[in-house]
């Protein structure tokens, strides 16, 4: 017999899977997509407390979207998502709902959306990861000039870790506690690894994630990765949270006039299927976390 958990289950599933593929074809969430799954949620946790007439179905859907909503906003303005990935988190909240208690701790870490967002973390750390490495095979001329070009700024930051690395090499040698050695040791390792990522990220960056497109191309999805100033008045950039209609007509306007030919934007790894990623995962593993952990 089909259980609520199963119903909210596949709704939610279907959802995401609609999410990614679009994501991935078009590099965008529709809105039917967000609004829908926020609006399901919603009608489900409202279902839920007329079923068994409790007001608190209803109440861990609404506190769901709203702690959804406090992480979408952080990520959102800090530049790290666009808006689709904001509404569509905001969704699954309203959907998994946040189940809390009047006494301490309030909320329980094995509770679906604090596992989800657990995962979250693993899933779009593995998911960037492999999705830059695909970018910098598919574009290998590109990136090993842009990564030849990332060496010679970071060289002053690659001496400095190395030394540091081989002074801390030296520390190791002379400490006898096994524990302490190791950890210096993976301290070091993590030090090191952290400043050859940042120069391959910046690479996958600069060689297969930016491109010039005409103002006739663009959408309000797109990011402006440099500054657009025309007779000494800034009409958009990076700064901005995404590009606005009026800005995109202004843009508009001046390529008709001939005073700009094309844009610089960053085209995005489609987010979205990380969301799915890791919603499967909280299904068939619980938190990640608390497992390894345990």
């Amino acid at each position: 017999m089909l259980q609520p958990v199963h119903l909210q289950q596949i709704v939610l599933l279907l959802f995401l899977v609609a999410a990614a593929i679009s994501d991935i074809r078009k590099r965008e969430v529709p809105n039917w997509v967000s609004y829908g799954l926020i609006l399901a949620g919603l009608a489900l946790g409202l279902l839920g407390s007329a079923v068994v007439l409790d007001w608190k179905p209803l109440a861990f859907s609404a506190l769901g979207a709203g702690a959804a909503f406090a992480i979408a906003a952080l990520m959102f303005y800090a530049g790290q998502w666009g808006g689709g990935d904001s509404k569509l988190l905001i969704g699954i909240g309203a959907m998994l709902g946040l189940p809390f208690a009047l006494s301490s701790p309030f909320v329980s870490a094995e509770s679906p959306l604090a596992a989800f967002l657990a995962n979250l973390v693993l899933a779009s750390f593995f998911y960037a990861a492999s999705m830059a490495a695909l970018l910098a095979v598919k574009n290998k001329r590109r990136f090993a000039a842009a990564l030849k070009e990332q060496s010679r700024r970071y060289s002053l930051i690659r001496k400095a870790g190395l030394a540091a690395a081989a002074a801390g090499l030296l520390l190791v040698l002379l400490i006898n506690d096994p524990l302490l050695k190791i950890g210096i040791a993976a301290i070091l390792a993590l030090g090191i690894s952290c400043i050859y990522l940042s120069m391959a990220a910046k690479a996958v960056e600069s060689a297969c994630m930016l491109k010039q497109v005409s103002p006739l191309k663009l959408t309000l999805r797109d990011w402006i990765a440099k500054e657009v100033i025309i007779g000494g008045k800034r009409i958009c950039g990076p700064k901005d949270l995404g590009i606005e209609k009026k800005q995109i007509r202004q843009l508009v306007s001046l390529y008709r006039r001939k005073r700009i030919r094309s844009v610089l934007i960053k085209e995005g790894i489609p987010f979205a299927p990380s969301f799915l990623i890791a919603y499967l995962v909280t299904v068939f593993f619980g938190n990640v976390f608390l497992t390894a952990f345990s």
